[in-house]
This record gives structure tokens, C-alpha cells and sequence, in this order.
């Protein structure tokens, strides 16, 4: 494994995609559709570097939401709607899946922007 990645995987934490997803969230209320596209650019190309980043941000979020909302999502008598992931993890989720099979959605570019972002893109 290269120093690229050993340094890549510990920064992506929680503190950091937390930081991510807020700047997303950011620019796109500047409507900065450059930080967008730039995600979009990296995802078209499945970029190594970038995909490591969406997956590992992913799978953080995912972790979080387990960690927050774990034990009530396997009780079986509460609500479907308390049973199911948060929105944020299920779009992440997604915004992986179709990058990982070439066909990355528009509707994820913020998303995409951000994971540009935790992977180092000049943003």
C-alpha cells in the first residue's frame, strides 16, 4: 500500500465527512455548481482516489447511523419508518453503488462533490 493511501484512509473520519457534508451543503446554497461538477468529473471517470474516498465516507456514515439508531431499527415491533437507515446513509449508499457501476446520477453530484473533496480535489 502506497503513503497516498495509508494517509487518504485516516483522514477520513467522522469529524471529517461530517465537514464534507456541510460544505456540500454550502455550496450548493451558493449554487458553486464547481464544486459539483468537479465530484461529477471524478465519479464519470471512477477515479481511484476518489472512489476510495465515497466508499470510505459511505461506510462512516453508515457506521454512524448503526451506532445511533442500531438496536431500534432490529426491534421487530417498532415502525417500518423507525426500522429503515437515515436518508443521509441511504443516499451515500447509493451515490457509491452508482458511481462503483459507471452510471453516477446527477441528483448525487454534492454529494460527489464531497467525497472530491475528502479525496483532496482542489475544490
Amino acid at each position: 500500500m502506497s503513503q497516498k493511501h495509508i494517509v487518504l484512509e485516516n483522514l477520513i473520519c467522522q469529524e471529517s465527512v461530517q465537514y464534507a457534508y456541510q460544505r456540500a451543503i454550502q455550496e450548493m446554497d451558493r449554487h458553486n455548481l464547481h464544486f459539483a461538477k468537479i465530484g461529477m468529473r471524478a465519479a464519470k471517470a471512477k477515479d481511484h482516489r476518489f472512489m476510495m474516498a465515497l466508499e470510505k465516507a459511505a461506510n462512516v456514515i453508515q457506521q454512524v447511523d448503526e451506532n445511533q439508531r442500531g438496536d431500534t431499527r432490529r426491534q421487530a415491533w417498532r415502525a417500518y419508518a423507525e426500522q429503515v437507515e437515515t436518508t443521509e446513509t441511504q443516499m451515500w449508499t447509493k451515490a457509491y453503488t452508482c458511481a462503483a457501476d459507471g452510471n453516477p446520477l446527477e441528483n448525487f453530484m454534492w454529494i460527489y462533490g464531497a467525497a472530491a473533496f475528502l479525496a483532496g480535489y482542489q475544490v
